[in-house]
C-alpha cells in the first residue's frame, strides 16, 4: 500500500512536553488550559494539512511508527480500546468523582434520554488516528460541541459521536505493549 503523509501531533498548554512531536501550545482563549491544548486534539483537521493525521498526548511515545499505525487503521478512524472499560456510562460514573460532576450528569441523562446503548464500546483517546476527510471533519465538529456543551473529559462524548469505528486493539498501558508507552507523573 503507498503511505500517504501523516503529520503526528500533540497539543499542551501549561503542562511539561515529553515527545518530539509537533506540539501546538499557543492557545488561550479558554479559562483554563484543557480546553486550550484539547481544541488542537479534537479539531485535527484544522491545524494539520496532511492525508493522515495521529493526535498523541503529550506523555505518550510512540513504539511503532506511524505507517505502521495508519495501516492498522480500517476506515478512516483508529483509536485503540479503552483498557478497564467499555462504556461511555462507566466512564462518566469515574470521571464525576473527580471532574465536573454536573456536566456529565446532565450530558450522560441526554444521551440515555436519546437511545445511546450502554457497552457500545469505549476508545482510550490518547492517541488518534484520524484520515482527513470531509466526514471526519463533520464528526470532529460534532466532537468539539458536544465537549462545550457538556464534558470536557473527552471520552465520554467520543463514542457517542463516532458511532460507526472498527476500534484497534486492546493496549494495555500499564504495561509495556508494542503500540505506545505512557510516561506518567509529567
Amino acid at each position: 500500500m503507498m503511505m500517504s503523509n501523516i503529520t503526528v501531533y500533540s497539543s499542551n498548554v501549561g503542562r511539561k512536553q515529553d515527545n518530539d512531536y509537533k506540539t501546538f501550545s499557543d492557545y488561550d482563549r479558554f479559562t483554563g488550559n484543557r480546553l486550550n491544548a484539547k481544541i488542537f486534539k479534537v479539531l485535527s483537521h484544522l491545524y494539520t494539512d496532511t492525508d493522515w493525521s495521529i493526535y498523541v498526548d503529550a506523555n505518550t511515545t510512540l513504539n511503532k511508527s506511524p505507517e505502521e499505525l495508519v495501516e492498522m487503521v480500517e476506515g478512516d478512524i483508529g483509536v485503540f480500546h479503552h483498557n478497564f472499560r467499555d462504556c461511555l456510562y462507566e466512564e462518566a460514573k469515574v470521571c464525576r468523582k473527580i471532574y465536573d460532576k454536573e456536566q456529565i450528569d446532565e450530558q450522560v441523562a441526554r444521551y440515555k434520554a436519546e437511545g445511546f446503548p450502554e457497552h457500545a464500546g469505549l476508545g482510550s483517546c490518547g492517541l488518534l488516528i484520524r484520515k482527513n476527510t470531509p466526514e471526519i471533519a463533520r464528526l470532529n465538529e460534532k466532537w468539539w460541541a458536544e465537549i462545550c456543551r457538556g464534558s470536557y473529559r473527552d471520552q465520554i462524548s467520543f463514542p457517542y459521536v463516532f458511532r460507526e469505528i472498527n476500534y484497534l486493539p486492546k493496549a494495555n498501558h500499564l504495561k509495556p505493549n508494542p503500540y505506545f508507552t505512557i510516561k506518567y507523573g509529567i
